[in-house]
């Protein structure tokens, strides 16, 4: 269950919430996700890079918002893992702290990452969000 509900959060935030009947917390960050992503101008930068257009997809960004992004989005992601079971080994969590970083650096760094600049930085989120997500059901089999 914690890896059906960390894909769906990753594929849009809320979306696990709504799988673990958290209705009132998955439309408030729907929404977030929404309007921070607008904001950053996420959507488009990704749509450039994923077609070739690197230097466009960083000039495109608006760094300010960009940088709330990565921790808003594992939030929502390590708050659907967390909600999908009870848990008593919390040291999953530092994979989530770990993608929130790496995320927050690969925006500050991405002017100067040559391949695929905001692809990268969420494919390398996304790497560390599923570890964390398989460790936490590694110790807690029953709960999966």
């Amino acid at each position: 269950m914690r890896i059906r509900v960390a894909i769906f959060s990753m594929i849009m935030p809320g979306l696990g919430q709504l799988l673990n009947r958290q209705y009132l917390k998955a439309i408030v960050f729907l929404i977030g996700e929404h309007i921070l992503n607008f904001l950053a101008k996420v959507n488009k930068a990704l749509y450039l890079d994923l077609n070739g257009f690197h230097r466009e997809a960083v000039e495109i960004v608006h760094i300010e918002f960009a940088m709330f992004y990565p921790g808003f989005y594992v939030l929502c992601v390590l708050d659907s893992v967390i909600n999908a079971g009870k848990t008593e080994d919390k040291r999953f969590i530092n994979w989530f702290a770990l993608a929130g970083l790496i995320g927050t650096v690969g925006v500050i760094f991405s002017p100067r990452n040559p391949f695929m600049p905001v692809f990268s930085v969420g494919v390398f989120m996304v790497i560390f969000m599923l570890v964390g997500s398989f460790v936490c059901r590694k110790y807690n089999p029953e709960k999966g």
